[in-house]
């Protein structure tokens, strides 16, 4: 596990952020950036898979998974910058339990992870962005639950596809799919 430390912060500042993660520090824009590029860009993907690949995807498991990347998409786009930290860190909480929901299904008994390329990068894209964005959240709202070990064990399971992919790497893979 990747130590985070929060270098500025208070309760009512802009989302003013700095985490060490592979020395590279998240700033505000980022953290904006990372959850729109994961709720936009897996749904897209999602949706690709759906349409190319029609009984990948059990019909019922497909509709729960738009509704989910759906309402994270539209939590996403409520994020700023010049937000509040509080208020920032709980959007990308709800942005991040979105995504975990999703991931835990992908990898889930009906589908196994087994989602074919270029679409498996997608969810290995949002794999490597999600702890970030939980690592942010977790720092300004100390009292959420850790992810589920079926949801680590799911991001762990994607992330593993492309093990050095940077985050800068992740956005610009999840943006071919928006």
């Amino acid at each position: 596990m990747l130590r985070r430390h929060l270098l500025t912060i208070t309760a009512f500042t802009p989302v003013v952020v700095m985490i060490a993660a592979c020395g590279a520090a998240l700033t505000p824009a980022q953290i904006v950036t990372e959850a729109a590029a994961v709720a936009t860009g897996l749904q897209g993907a999602i949706k690709q898979v759906v349409a190319s690949y029609p009984a990948l995807i059990p019909a019922e498991t497909a509709a729960t998974i738009q509704t989910d990347l759906t309402d994270a998409s539209a939590a996403a786009t409520s994020l700023s910058a010049s937000l509040p930290a509080a208020t920032g860190a709980s959007i990308v909480q709800t942005v991040e339990g979105y995504i975990n929901a999703v991931l835990s299904v992908l990898a889930g008994p009906s589908i196994n992870g087994l989602i074919p390329a270029p679409f498996n990068m997608a969810i290995a894209a949002a794999a490597v962005l999600i702890p970030q964005l939980e690592a942010f959240a977790n720092t300004y709202l100390p009292t959420t639950a850790a992810a589920a070990p079926v949801t680590i064990a799911a991001r762990q399971r994607f992330a593993a596809l492309v093990p050095t992919m940077t985050p800068d790497a992740a956005v610009a893979i999840l943006a071919t799919f928006r």
